[in-house]
């Protein structure tokens, strides 16, 4: 008999699986988190801020707030592709207590990133993956700054760093934490956007928040070097 992954079986049930997988392995893996103290306070005392992460850093820091954060504050808003893979992802962050808006750069990323600015007015964080659903790879997209510049909440860059990691040949060389493996959450310094900051005037702000997502993540591949 074959085995058929996308009967609705598996399609129900695969997300809790996922995420009971995801909760068993990760916490075998000791971390801790580090980085700008500002930031690091801004993460502790729940203050509404923005996430934001490159692609191939997504799973530990969902756990992390998952499992460190959760309950006690509102649960973060993320935007997740209406693709199928994006689906996945999104059934599997709401199985950990996230609340998820579906869009992208090209399907309604303008009204989601609304409605993420009404979750953000009333307390919740939010996360973007700061080079997208489908890059390029280590380019930020303007979503986050977009969301920062009508929010007024500032971004808090986020990267991780393994001890022991699988790097898949993807387009965004995604990492996967083995079992057992030492971690770092390595939080960045807050950056805030203007309210003026429009049209061209955001370019430079996008471009700062590639250079500190790309200066963390080079700190990330150092971190247990020493």
């Amino acid at each position: 008999m074959k085995l058929r992954w996308d009967h609705p079986f598996w399609q129900r049930r695969a997300p809790a699986l996922a995420r009971k997988l995801v909760q068993l392995y990760l916490r075998t893996c000791p971390a801790e988190m580090v980085g700008n103290p500002q930031g690091v306070h801004l993460m502790r005392r729940g203050a509404p801020v923005l996430f934001a992460a490159w692609h191939c850093h997504l799973l530990f820091p969902l756990y992390y707030y998952a499992a460190h954060f959760l309950p006690e504050l509102p649960p973060p808003v993320l935007m997740a592709s209406p693709s199928r893979d994006g689906e996945f992802i999104a059934q599997v962050a709401r199985e950990l207590g996230f609340i998820v808006c579906s869009g992208s750069r090209r399907k309604g990323g303008v009204q989601t990133l609304q409605r993420m600015a009404a979750y953000v007015r009333r307390g919740h964080s939010c996360g973007l993956v700061a080079d997208g659903s489908r890059g390029p790879a280590r380019v930020a997209q303007k979503g986050p700054l977009y969301l920062a510049r009508e929010t007024q909440v500032p971004i808090l860059p986020l990267a991780v760093a393994c001890r022991h990691k699988i790097t898949f040949q993807t387009w965004d060389r995604f990492e996967l934490p083995l079992p057992f493996s030492r971690l770092a959450l390595l939080v960045g310094e807050p950056l805030t956007v203007p309210a003026a900051a429009r049209g061209p005037a955001l370019e430079p702000w996008r471009r700062e928040l590639e250079g500190r997502l790309n200066h963390l993540s080079r700190q990330s591949q150092a971190y247990f070097d020493s």
